[in-house]
């Protein structure tokens, strides 16, 4: 089926999308491919979408040479989409918020709004080996992931997204590409992954996310806390050449990675 009428034929599923699980399909087939194109996806690699919905992205990642994965968790999409590409796609059903994202060479996806930062979050964390991936996320959330240093929204996750990824946005998609038409534009963020993926980063993020519950406390008070140890917090300070009354959002990733080894060189 021509791109034209698959397209069409995806504009009629608006009736049957569940609110409850942020059903908003594409329907604008240009954004669709240049999305897919991001990837520059190559013969063999593993490439996995997440949440295929009606088909937009799928149409086009079945015509590259990569082996096609996708996951979704409404069993009538997954139906329609073994029917639509057959042998040239692996189509399931899953939970992306319970996926395994380590085997995968690129991941891409329209990510529903709910469910984000979470999905974003388990493809950095497990997806060890992605070198790249592509998400479509309602524009508002797309500008707090890429947050920098010293903003409102900086925090734990663009911190992460940081110290992986070269991240940029793309390009936004108007409200009006989708069926039915969702409240918000739309923004898709590139992921390029960094090589040499530092064995601390995990151990990083979890500091963050402790450091970050009282925001308006300061850096040597959080970490105080963090360690139930005035004396080492000093320490770790002085010695990275911090100013203990910094609030965490004033710290960049860099910084917060090096607090990391730190603490674990002291213990």
């Amino acid at each position: 089926m021509d791109k034209y009428r698959y397209f069409e034929q995806i504009n009629t599923y608006k009736l049957l999308a569940k609110h409850e699980v942020g059903q908003n399909f594409l329907v604008d087939y240009e954004a669709a491919e240049r999305i897919v194109k991001l990837l520059d996806i190559q013969d063999g690699e593993r490439v996995l979408e997440i949440g295929s919905g009606a088909g937009s992205l799928t149409y086009f990642l079945a015509e590259t040479p990569g082996n096609i994965e996708t996951i979704d968790i409404d069993e009538g999409l997954v139906s329609k989409l073994e029917n639509d590409f057959q042998d040239r796609v692996k189509v399931q059903y899953g939970n992306g918020a319970k996926w395994d994202y380590a085997p995968y060479d690129k991941i891409i996806g329209n990510l529903p709004y709910y469910i984000t930062s979470l999905l974003i979050e388990r493809c950095l964390l497990l997806g060890v080996n992605a070198k790249s991936m592509a998400f479509m996320v309602q524009k508002e959330a797309g500008e707090r992931l890429l947050a920098n240093t010293g903003t409102k929204d900086y925090g734990p996750l663009p911190i992460l997204i940081s110290l992986l990824c070269d991240a940029k946005r793309a390009f936004n998609v108007k409200r009006t590409s989708f069926a039915p038409m969702p409240h918000v534009d739309s923004s898709v963020l590139l992921f390029m992954m960094k090589p040499n993926r530092d064995p601390d980063i995990e151990k990083t993020y979890k500091l963050c996310n402790s450091l970050f519950l009282q925001r308006r406390k300061t850096l040597f008070n959080n970490l105080k806390n963090y360690l139930q140890n005035a004396d080492k917090a000093h320490q770790i300070l002085a010695k990275l050449g911090l100013n203990e009354m910094l609030r965490p959002e004033q710290v960049t990733p860099e910084q917060f990675l090096l607090i990391t080894k730190e603490i674990s060189i002291s213990h």
